[in-house]
């Protein structure tokens, strides 16, 4: 029997025991460590009144900005607000039951354009800095019962992730992104794929960036393992699972 496949997404966020082992030190207290490295570039901020106005729901909300700012990376002249709200409940359809509004009130298209632009001139400038062009919806390769995926953005090999809360980024936020590292270094030492050096956890709705190297990162959450004893652990982890 074929056994059940999960979305990295969902494995680092809704699968429990698997972090807990292979990144012990993936603490609340490293959490908030690397938060405090983090930096805070200029944004337009979100007026509290108008996020107050809005009945959009907030995941929702935000995914559009997400949606508006992929769309004005590529398509800079004009927003397409058919098209952005189409493929917003597309996607959130894929991880939420998404509820419905009948259109789209202005406060929100407002407060969604605001993201979007947000989003739109941080990661031009990061890849202009960098001198790579943006990867939309770069490839996350499955592994065992974990299936394919794709992230946010690419730069290169640096993995742009993007969160629009109003919290800090959280122990899932960075659960993720470790998740998408393994795979790519599984896929890597298979020859099926590139490994990410690199990565960045975006909000464009509060202009908290963290940027890191992944070799710095698993120096700090994997307890000295090696990539390699990473990747062994890892693997032996979820092989069991598919035998319970």
């Amino acid at each position: 029997m074929l056994a059940m496949q999960f979305d990295p997404r969902t494995v680092a966020r809704e699968i429990p025991g698997i972090f807990d082992e292979v990144f012990p030190q993936l603490t609340p207290g490293i959490v908030a460590h690397l938060n405090a490295e983090s930096k805070v570039i200029p944004v337009q901020p979100l007026r509290q009144d108008l996020l107050l106005q809005s009945a959009l729901q907030r995941a929702m909300l935000f995914e559009l900005g997400y949606t508006v700012g992929e769309q004005l990376l590529q398509y800079p002249a004009e927003i397409d607000w058919p098209a952005c709200f189409a493929d917003t409940v597309r996607r959130q359809r894929a991880y939420f039951d998404a509820k419905l509004p009948e259109q789209l009130e202005p406060v929100d298209q407002h407060l969604a354009e605001t993201v979007g632009r947000n989003l739109a001139a941080t990661m031009t400038s990061l890849s202009a800095s960098a001198g790579h062009p943006i990867v939309f919806r770069p490839h996350i390769p499955g592994l065992e019962w974990i299936s394919s995926g794709h992230g946010d953005f690419a730069i290169g090999a640096t993995l742009v992730e993007v969160k629009c809360t109003a919290k800090r980024f959280s122990s899932a936020d960075y659960r993720q992104v470790a998740i998408y590292w393994l795979l790519s270094f599984a896929a890597a030492v298979e020859g099926r794929g590139e490994e990410w050096r690199d990565f960045i956890l975006l909000n464009p709705r509060s202009g908290e960036m963290v940027m890191m190297t992944f070799d710095s990162f698993l120096s700090i959450i994997s307890s000295g393992r090696t990539k390699v004893d990473i990747l062994q652990l890892f693997l032996s982890l979820v092989g069991s699972r598919l035998t319970r």
